[in-house]
């Protein structure tokens, strides 16, 4: 130590010792700065977690076998404003007059003033000579048409187990056809009739390109004899996706008599067959349970085994070919089924919505029958089914079904459009005459809706 600090020491003297000190944030600041960290630590997880569920999320959806959402299939609807729609409250009864377009024009664009002389008409005649090559050009245009349906078109296999007379059991395979009608984003649904995969299973699909996927059975319309077959668009590959497309449906409402039309699928029995022929009537109906709907014949020869779709020139889906519905006097008539009548029930088979049963097979009355009963509007029940919502509640056969909750019934079209607003375990009230010793007797029953099986 030196000689000075002793001195002053021994004196009690100390110099000031002073130490520097970084200087301190003020609090404010410091909290500041841990604010906006943690903002830019979370943004940062944040976008992390954003791309790595981008990336992972469609094969972990893939791992765990979940598909993309199911998206609900419409069909436009083509229902024409007649007395049927009227009742459901969709329509007018009194078709729109037909009105010539333009001022004082005429059919044919002529002037139809009182005041102009009438001019003449003049009918050219031009005769064209047609060839062996216009005949072959013809089949080639049906040929191109045809190309594109099959596009819509698929082969169905199912195996079917047996035992011969030997009581030996086997296995069998049974080829039918079907046709995709929607494409929901997750399935491929294909409308085919029930009676061909009955009792068949372990369904494999061969689409036009011969591309194979398995198929599973979703809904069964046992009225109409329908189903509908279910293929996951994850067995599809992306590109055969984009050349496999649904069906057209067209419209059944406007058929003419002698219309050209070409029956697909296996109209011979034989899968993807093709026949040609022309619409040869129209008009005929068939009832069925809570409903009613249209068939047209053509001049196709029909075969037991017989099975398809009916398109018209513009390759639009028309009619389906029915061996169960067709008319007790012409049961060898290739007979199909409108399409436009029926809409609405293959919507519902696709989106495998619960549809409601009510019970009953009525038909249509006449303005005599009305008059007859006393009544406006109504329709005749022929058969009530055993166990149904209509047998519960108590009605009957020769019964008049009226309304349904105070909405007129015209027919059994209407009165289909009407519970079909309803769901499955609702409870509707319905006036019926019922007719006792030759007195109309009104009465009102209460009626739960069940599920359509």
């Amino acid at each position: 130590m030196s000689e000075v600090n002793k001195n002053n020491e021994e004196n009690g003297f100390s110099f000031i010792q002073e130490q520097i000190v970084p200087h301190k944030k003020s609090r404010w600041k410091r909290m500041l700065f841990s604010f906006i960290w943690t903002i830019v630590l979370a943004s940062v997880f944040g976008l992390v977690a954003v791309v790595v569920f981008t990336v992972m999320s469609p094969p972990i959806n893939s791992w765990l076998g979940k598909a993309q959402d199911k998206e609900t299939v419409e069909f436009p609807s083509d229902e024409p404003e007649d007395q049927d729609t009227v009742n459901s409250g969709t329509g007018s009864n009194t078709p729109e007059e037909t009105k010539p377009s333009g001022d004082g024009v005429g059919i044919g664009g002529k002037d139809t003033d009182d005041n102009q002389e009438p001019t003449e008409t003049v009918i050219i005649e031009n005769t064209i000579k047609a060839d062996i090559n216009d005949l072959n050009s013809m089949y080639g245009e049906i040929r191109a048409i045809t190309s594109e349906v099959n596009k819509s078109m698929v082969t169905i296999t199912g195996i079917i187990n047996g035992v011969d007379w030997f009581n030996n059991e086997y296995e069998a395979k049974k080829i039918s056809t079907g046709f995709i009608v929607a494409d929901n984003g997750q399935d491929l649904l294909i409308l085919v009739n029930s009676d061909q995969i009955q009792d068949t299973k372990d369904l494999q699909i061969t689409f036009y390109n011969s591309l194979h996927a398995k198929g599973r059975l979703q809904v069964v319309d046992n009225d109409l004899k329908l189903a509908i077959i279910a293929v996951s668009l994850e067995d599809i590959p992306e590109i055969s996706n984009t050349e496999i497309r649904p069906a057209a449906l067209g419209e059944s409402y406007s058929l003419i008599v002698g219309t050209p039309v070409i029956a697909m699928g296996s109209p011979n029995g034989y899968a993807e067959s093709m026949e040609f022929g022309t619409i040869t009537s129209k008009g005929a109906q068939a009832y069925i349970t809570d409903n009613r709907i249209d068939l047209f014949t053509t001049n196709i020869t029909d075969y037991d085994n017989g099975y398809g779709i009916i398109i018209n020139l513009r390759g639009e889906m028309i009619g389906i070919i029915t061996q169960t519905l067709m008319d007790e006097d012409h049961e060898e008539v290739n007979t199909a089924i409108g399409i436009s009548r029926i809409k609405n029930i293959i919507e519902s088979l696709v989106n495998n919505e619960e549809r409601v049963y009510f019970g009953i097979k009525g038909v249509d009355m006449t303005e005599e029958s009305l008059l007859s009963a006393e009544v406006k509007s109504g329709i005749s029940v022929m058969e009530v089914e055993a166990d149904s919502p209509a047998l519960k509640a108590g009605i009957q056969s020769g019964d008049i079904l009226m309304t349904v909750n105070d909405t007129p019934i015209n027919s059994m079209n209407s009165f289909y459009a009407i519970i079909s607003g309803y769901s499955p375990k609702a409870e509707i009230e319905v006036m019926i005459r019922r007719n006792a010793q030759s007195e109309g007797k009104d009465i009102t029953v209460t009626v739960t809706l069940d599920k359509k099986k």
